[in-house]
């Protein structure tokens, strides 16, 4: 019975589970776009307090602190509600748009020294949290941290991508970040912190609820000024160190800052040496250096200043001055109008129409300026006189005239100063010249007499060249003959003993023979017998020839037969027995 009825229970189960998933997947499925989040909302649960939006305990009623963020979720449709809100997102920026300017037109200077300038292109941006559901904050806290809960700024920004933010807790507001481009320096003031001293007219002490505060005076960083026994004299807020309210000794180098601007102000400021011009520009806007003469001629400077601030002193500058615009008002303006006003009272009005004077009045004006500016460390490089009018103490067409008369004879007396110069200068030339034309004869007849004393020297040491040549080929010859001799004497030792060893050989060969001689005759006992033993030898029977040269006449060859006589008397004798002896 059960297993016929098992396949029905199977199915109905997998029905069911079938409709739950399709009504749990249509029904309670939340999906949250890439780009998006959910706010969710409680439907059930305890009421809020009178006047609280947000749920701040998990079990009250209404919009919740947290959110979803993108993907797919299963909520209860009968305990939650949701609302998507899109993702918080700060922009990063394009590099590729940036642009850096170096020269800068007139107003992008004003609005650089101001502190408000800003370069184009699309540059990166923070998100600046404002906590608005939390606790209450103490009285003067304005910047609160993020894991306090306490409702505020929050001091940590937001940096460049997407957050899942809900709107009802935190509100976010994109501010640029601070980019500094390479030949500028960030410097950078505590809007909060600790007090570093208490200023005049502020007595409030450190740690106080002032302290923490925002000083008014800070977006300008005007010098402070109080009364002194000895005077009225300016006192300037010293720098600041981490955690203190002021500006910051330390400066930004070129880079991307991520900086919460309600924490810390940043004004940029350009390194390297600017340009600051005095002169005039039309009839309306004369901005020359007007001081008399100490002739009484009004004298009217345009000048060129060339300063620059050095990176170490960029936050004096900003904490003394509060922008550029206060060092050249405060210092450069009036301290070049008073220097230039001293020092040229003092020349007359002719001076500033004669260029050496001119030149020592622009010396005198660099150096003073440089000295009193070193003294709050900005940079002077020159002054340059670029424009000098001069004006006769009386106005009007009979001013003029004498301003041309004085120029007519300051031009007049320069010029018969030139024009003796000149005179001098050519009678000088001419003098010169003379001596010059001197001096060239001297040096041809210098040079004639080196030429004469180089032949005499030349003839002279052929002359001993030549000499020195035949003493040495008659001592070669003599040596030659001398060697020559001693040769032949040596040739005629070689001869006579040459001559001697022959004479000796042959007398030696000589004596060979005779003795030789001398002893065959001993052997033949005489000399007779020698002969006939030479005959004997030497005879040939066969070479005697028999002619006949008529009857009764017989020719024999007389040598041949006495050869051959010879020879057969030197033939051996058949020896006689010694028993024949007797006989």
């Amino acid at each position: 019975m059960t297993r016929r009825f098992l396949p029905f229970i199977v199915a109905l189960v997998l029905l069911t589970v079938a409709v739950s998933g399709a009504v749990g997947w249509f029904t309670f499925r939340v999906y949250v776009p890439e780009n998006m989040c959910a706010v969710l909302i409680r439907k059930t649960g305890d009421a809020l307090p009178s006047g609280q939006l947000v749920a701040t305990e998990p079990d009250q009623r209404g919009i919740q602190q947290d959110v979803l963020g993108p993907g797919r979720y299963f909520l209860n449709p009968i305990t939650w509600d949701y609302e998507l809100r899109a993702l918080t997102v700060v922009p990063a920026g394009n590099p590729s748009t940036w642009e850096w300017v170096h020269s800068l037109s007139d107003k992008q200077r004003d609005v650089l020294s101001t502190g408000s300038f800003s370069f184009k292109g699309e540059f990166p941006q923070v998100g600046v949290v404002t906590r608005r559901v939390g606790k209450s904050p103490a009285p003067g806290q304005v910047l609160v941290a993020r894991d306090s809960g306490v409702q505020g700024i929050l001091r940590e920004v937001l940096t460049p991508g997407a957050y899942k933010l809900n709107p009802y807790v935190f509100e976010v507001s994109l501010h640029p970040a601070v980019v500094i481009p390479a030949g500028f320096v960030g410097v950078v003031t505590n809007l909060f912190g600790d007090t570093q001293f208490a200023a005049p007219g502020d007595s409030a002490p450190p740690g106080s609820a002032s302290a923490s505060a925002p000083d008014p005076a800070f977006g300008d960083m005007d010098i402070l000024t109080g009364n002194a026994p000895g005077g009225y004299v300016s006192q300037v807020r010293p720098l600041a160190e981490p955690g203190q309210r002021g500006t910051l000794r330390d400066v930004l180098q070129p880079g991307v800052y991520f900086i919460n601007p309600k924490l810390q102000k940043v004004i940029l400021v350009e390194i390297g040496f600017n340009e600051y011009t005095q002169t005039k520009v039309s009839e309306k806007e004369n901005y020359q250096i007007s001081f008399p003469s100490d002739t009484g001629f009004l004298i009217h400077v345009g000048v060129t200043v060339i300063w620059g601030i050095h990176p170490g002193h960029a936050a004096d500058m900003i904490n003394e001055f509060g922008n550029i615009d206060g060092v050249l008002d405060k210092v450069i303006g009036p301290q070049l109008r008073s220097i230039g006003r001293n020092i040229g009272s003092t020349y007359a009005a002719r001076d500033f129409i004669q260029g050496e004077k001119r030149e020592l009045f622009q010396k005198a004006l660099t150096s003073e300026l440089q000295r009193v500016c070193r003294q709050k460390k900005i940079e002077i490089l020159l002054a340059l006189v670029r424009e000098i009018e001069v004006h006769a103490p009386t106005g009007g067409p009979a001013g003029g005239e004498v301003t041309e008369d004085l120029k007519r004879t300051i031009q007049q007396s320069f010029v018969a100063n030139e024009s003796q110069l000149t005179k001098d200068k050519q009678r000088a030339a001419a003098t010169v010249r003379a001596q010059l034309e001197e001096e060239r004869k001297k040096v041809d007849i210098a040079r004639e007499t080196i030429q004469a004393d180089t032949r005499i020297m030349v003839a002279n040491v052929l002359a001993e060249g030549e000499k020195k040549a035949a003493e040495i080929d008659a001592q070669a010859s003599l040596e030659v003959a001398q060697i020559q001799r001693e040769v032949a004497g040596y040739e005629a030792q070689r001869v006579e003993i040459i001559g001697k060893a022959k004479a000796d050989v042959e007398k030696m060969k000589n004596d060979a023979h005779a003795g030789g001689y001398e002893m065959l005759i001993g052997a033949f006992g005489s000399g007779h017998a020698y002969n006939l033993y030479t005959f004997a030898e030497n005879f040939r029977p066969e070479s005697i020839q028999l002619f006949f040269a008529g009857e009764g006449t017989f020719w024999t060859d007389l040598s041949r037969l006495e050869q051959v006589g010879a020879a057969k008397l030197l033939q051996p004798k058949t020896a006689t027995a010694p028993g024949n002896a007797k006989e």
